[in-house]
């Protein structure tokens, strides 16, 4: 599992092109209008069901009802919808779901001209089913249309979009739910994104299905089963879609209880819930569309660990500057935007969304780009399930706590806490990815770097890299250069700094020692090397043994060849440029010993990668020759 860091030679080209091709333009206008169109049926139902709730449907909430109506059919038929994916054109797929809305739209617009309330429940539970199709196809075709290195972007762009078609029908919707107009916007709005929805499922390109001769299985039951299979066959994977639905359950915990929260502690008016309720989604529409440019049009998981932290602290933030009860009078937008308390509580809001963004967006590319195409409908339908499932969590839960006396405040810390929990432990799992994205940060904010072939280190399969050593500062800047994580070869002494042993054991670093001083320990050394090529993975190794005392490269020790001759494979050179006279080289005395030299400007750095040397060629005199090649002449 890797995700690449975006570097200074790579193109970024804008994402929003996207829209405009056909292979993804079409798509995201089906779910535009699908979002819009289940946002619009859902009204209706609470519209045409208010005050009707216990005679119609024998329960006290109408709106927990009408989410019920479309979560319970989705959760049925999410893992057939599945197996339909990948045996179908998903393209034709696509239509099929968009029919089905367009189908339901007529029936609620009908039952919402003659009061049939019971014809609109139908049309919601229909509703559900549609969207329980679409979704996996829509995953499906981005990763069957779209490249590797438009996964993100993609997925951003499709994110972005499920928000903006909330706050779209929260602004329309405004002015629907109460008065006799409500028929009248509604109607208009559900036949117009129905048919938009419908009409844009036939722009999408052919997408012949992966398995065409799949038997689906149409028990629920035995539908699950393969679901959850499917599901289950890649850890990463897996850890992946339970990413997606933690995603799910703690935004939709903020969400549902913003509406008590505003009344009973910020005692805000209508005007300002709704400012309060869009704060979050316009956040979490800006953080997916800043993936791309964080990530390099790349799966970059160090995004995953940091929007967990930032989901976290952004909560604990809104728990902390809420305001202990609300006034007595309800608070005018314009009182509350003069309040420093609501200020802030709108920041956390947004911090919190925008994190949000920034967590879930590389999780969805994730799945797509590693999940077997083969499968890949039927592990998106158990994303679908298993998404569904915290769904129902989350609002059940929430309303199980409120009803048992809970204020809106004690939810939301246990909220926060649980996700405090989540966030160390996605730490702790992923230590390497989001240390990557925390190094690349602070090298392109001191550096600007010129990096050459970067692409000559292979996406996958175990690889040596050495490299010069200039200063304490070449592990952090090969590492963020890297598209790979990297497990570096260092000195045993190093990990003896306090608080750098701590970030080298996160960065699973490879402490070693000279085999004169210490045979036992340089063998343990090596035996983790082998273990890490073993598994695939890259390794860097600086050859010298210690950091330049002159600027110039010294001798290349032998380990090197010891290594690869009980692992062979292919070792790259690389070497590092413009390192020698900083402030954690020796061209000073002792590094970090002195003042730093004042730099009105980033100083440039160069990082420059050779061809690969098969195993059966490498010497230690090889690759010093090879890397000084690439440095060129010392100055």
């Amino acid at each position: 599992m890797t995700a690449p860091i975006p570097t200074s030679i790579e193109k970024k080209s804008d994402q929003f092109p996207l829209l405009l091709q056909r292979r993804l333009g079409p798509l995201w206008i089906c779910q535009l209008a699908n979002s819009l169109n289940n946002q619009f049926l859902r009204a209706a139902t609470l519209w045409i069901l208010s005050g009707k709730a216990y005679a119609v449907l024998g329960v006290p909430s109408v709106r927990t009802a009408t989410v019920a109506l479309f979560v319970v059919p989705a959760i049925l038929f999410a893992a057939i919808a599945g197996q339909i994916v990948d045996r179908l054109d998903r393209a034709r797929a696509v239509v099929i779901a968009q029919s089905v809305g367009l189908l339901a739209s007529v029936g609620a617009i009908y039952g919402l001209a003659t009061g049939h309330g019971s014809l609109v429940l139908a049309c919601v539970a229909a509703a559900g089913l549609q969207s329980t199709l679409f979704a996996p196809a829509q995953g499906a075709l981005l990763r069957q249309h779209l490249g590797d290195t438009e996964l993100t972007p993609g997925n951003g762009l499709m994110t972005a979009g499920r928000q903006i078609a909330m706050l779209l029908s929260m602004l329309l919707l405004m002015a629907t739910m109460d008065g006799p107009s409500a028929s009248g916007i509604l109607i208009p709005a559900l036949a117009a994104s129905a048919v938009v929805g419908w009409a844009a499922a036939f722009g999408i390109p052919t997408s012949p299905a992966p398995c065409p001769g799949l038997r689906i299985s149409w028990n629920p039951v035995g539908a699950l089963r393969v679901t959850i299979l499917a599901a289950l066959a890649d850890r990463n994977v897996y850890l992946a879609i339970l990413g997606v639905s933690w995603f799910w359950f703690t935004h939709l915990v903020f969400l549902v209880n913003l509406p008590a929260y505003a009344t009973e502690v910020i005692g805000a008016s209508a005007l300002a819930l709704t400012v309060l309720v869009m704060t979050p989604l316009m956040g979490l529409m800006l953080g997916a569309l800043l993936c791309q440019p964080a990530s390099g049009r790349r799966v970059e998981l160090g995004l995953v660990p940091l929007g967990a932290l930032g989901m976290a602290l952004a909560g604990m933030g809104f728990y902390i500057n809420s305001p202990e009860a609300a006034p007595t009078s309800a608070r005018s937008l314009s009182e509350l935007l003069g309040s420093a308390t609501y200020l802030r509580c709108l920041f956390d809001l947004a911090l919190f969304g925008l994190a949000a963004g920034l967590y879930v967006v590389p999780l969805y590319a994730l799945i797509q780009q590693i999940a077997p195409r083969e499968r890949l409908g039927r592990v998106l339908g158990g994303m679908m399930l298993y998404s569904l499932l915290f769904v129902t969590l989350a609002l059940g839960g929430a309303q199980w706590l409120r009803s048992e006396g809970l204020s809106v405040h004690a939810v939301v810390l246990m909220a926060v806490l649980l996700q405090f929990s989540v966030s160390i432990y996605i730490f702790l799992l992923l230590p390497e990815f989001l240390l990557r994205l925390l190094m690349w940060l602070l090298v392109h904010t001191f550096y600007r770097v010129n990096a050459s072939g970067l692409e000559r280190v292979p996406p996958e399969g175990p690889v040596i890299l050495v490299c010069n050593h200039v200063s304490y500062l070449d592990a952090l800047v090969i590492g963020a250069m890297i598209r790979r994580p990297v497990r570096f070869v260092m000195h045993r002494y190093i990990f003896k700094i306090p608080i750098m042993r701590t970030v080298f054991r996160l960065a699973k670093a490879i402490p070693i020692v000279s085999g004169k001083k210490d045979p036992e320990g340089l063998r343990f050394a090596l035996d983790q090397v082998s273990r890490e090529l073993s598994a695939g993975r890259v390794v860097a190794v600086f050859p010298e043994g210690m950091l330049t005392r002159d600027g110039d490269i010294g001798v290349f020790r032998s380990g090197i060849e010891r290594m690869v001759e009980r692992n062979p494979v292919p070792v790259i050179p690389m070497a590092l440029q413009g390192l020698w006279g900083s402030f954690y080289s020796f061209a000073e005395g002792e590094p970090m010993a002195h003042w730093p030299r004042f730099r009105p400007r980033w100083s440039r750095i160069g990082l420059h990668i050779g061809e690969p040397i098969p195993p059966g060629d490498v010497t230690a005199d090889l690759l010093r020759e090879r890397v000084a090649a690439l440095r060129g002449p010392f100055r």
